[in-house]
């Protein structure tokens, strides 16, 4: 008994194929995008660690002129016979109030 209409036949030939032969320019194309994309990350972090090594030497730099600049300031404080060395820690300096 059918109702009339034509019967839907199981194309077992058009869901099962999987497309196992794949375009060489597609798969090139992919390979490309794969590739540009690859690219454009390691150019990225290429930026960032130069801007990081940029940030590191002006640190150096700093710190380095700091230093020279504490040998500076003990040198003249010693010349003008200033009592630097035998002054109280101001970390130890209580406050009024403080016990």
């Amino acid at each position: 008994m059918t109702s009339g209409k034509p019967l839907k036949q199981n194309s077992t030939n058009a869901t099962n194929e999987k497309p196992t032969d794949l375009n060489p320019v597609d798969t090139n194309e992919a390979y490309r995008r794969g590739v540009k994309l690859l690219h454009e990350k390691c150019k990225a972090l290429q930026r960032s660690n130069e801007r990081l090594v940029f940030r590191l030497h002006k640190v150096q730099r700093m710190t380095r002129s700091r230093a020279r600049d504490v040998e500076f300031l003990k040198a003249k404080l010693d010349s003008l016979g200033d009592g630097w060395r035998t002054a109280p820690d101001p970390m130890d300096v209580k406050e009024e109030g403080e016990e």
